[in-house]
């Protein structure tokens, strides 16, 4: 996790569960969840767990979803964002840790470059986290704002000290002083109304929002929660607000759970699915082996429809009917 230890997120989530969830019970489970529970009040799991669609799932090491915040354990980094996997970091060719994290070496373009070695993307030679004449601390930011050492960030032109209150995030969107969060490219105080939430979405005034956000969340027609979750009896639609959630056209219910004859189709929403010429259901699956869920542009995006023969979709993703040959997703 770069310059955050594994240590520091677990007590993080420890206090977010304090803040936002009383320390008990909160209306969508108990509040030390793990992994194949409902998540908290607020889209709280305990360590090594994060929420997504109302379930905490285990998360933070190699190949899994990210926890929190897009938090890793320690030598692992969050690759793609919110919903993301943690992929090892940190040495060379590996993706840079956060606050770009590469020991003695520099990280250039997003990846490790060992000291001595030619900067691949940006030339020059790694030396001190710098490729030469950019990137380094004091120095001018490399082409595309980028900077190569650790704990810098480019801010006016120029690779400045990152991380603490009112100086820039370090990457991706890291703060590394104390109750702060990132918001708007700055780190700011976290964790009051209104304010970012902090490490392992805590607040210390209301929940934190799907929008990474302290705020009220959960509730009939308010914002969700983080990891999409909402309160009992309610599901996030697909405009992240929540609503009465289980029945046709309503959203899919935590666990992706709908009412008798209706499963969770592709789109969040609860529909007869799976079915020839019916939505594909979450997961883009189908009820059938010879039915695959079309993406265009030779198939009908979202629907099952027939699969394996020629300019068919591949059934199962990679397989076709009668010697024929599987080619981006589609057979001939």
């Amino acid at each position: 996790m770069g310059q955050k230890s594994w240590a520091c997120l677990a007590t993080a989530l420890v206090l977010s569960i304090v803040l936002c969830c009383g320390g008990s019970s909160g209306p969508i489970g108990n509040c030390g969840a793990g992994p194949g529970e409902p998540c908290c009040q607020g889209g709280i799991c305990a360590a090594g767990a994060a929420c997504s669609g109302n379930v905490c799932a285990a998360c933070g090491n190699a190949g899994q979803t990210c926890c929190a915040a897009q938090s890793c354990a320690g030598g692992f980094v969050c690759q793609g964002g919110k919903g993301g996997v943690c992929a090892q970091c940190g040495a060379p060719g590996q993706p840079c840790c956060d606050a770009n994290g590469c020991g003695s070496g520099c990280c250039d373009n997003g990846v490790c470059t060992a000291a001595g070695s030619a900067c691949p993307t940006l030339g020059g030679t790694c030396g001190g986290g710098s490729c030469g004449a950019c990137g380094g601390g004091g120095q001018a930011c490399c082409a595309g704002s980028q900077c190569t050492a650790g704990n810098v960030a480019c801010a006016h032109d120029q690779c400045t000290a990152c991380g603490g209150a009112g100086e820039a995030c370090c990457a991706p969107d890291v703060c590394t002083g104390p109750s702060l969060g990132c918001r708007g490219g700055t780190c700011a105080q976290c964790g009051g109304a209104g304010q970012s939430c902090c490490l392992g979405n805590a607040c210390a005034s209301g929940s934190c929002t799907t929008d990474g956000v302290c705020g009220d969340c959960g509730g009939p027609g308010q914002t969700c929660c983080a990891g999409d979750s909402c309160g009992a009896g309610f599901g996030c639609g697909p405009n992240a607000i929540c609503a009465q959630c289980g029945g046709a056209g309503q959203p899919c219910c935590s666990g992706d759970a709908c009412s008798s004859g209706l499963g969770c189709a592709d789109n969040g929403l609860c529909a007869v699915c799976g079915g020839a010429g019916q939505p594909c259901c979450a997961g883009k699956s189908c009820n059938a082996a010879s039915l695959a869920c079309g993406t265009g542009p030779m198939g009908n995006a979202g629907i099952c429809e027939a699969c394996g023969a020629s300019a068919q979709p591949c059934c199962g993703g990679q397989s076709c009917d009668g010697g024929l040959t599987c080619k981006h997703n589609v057979c001939g």
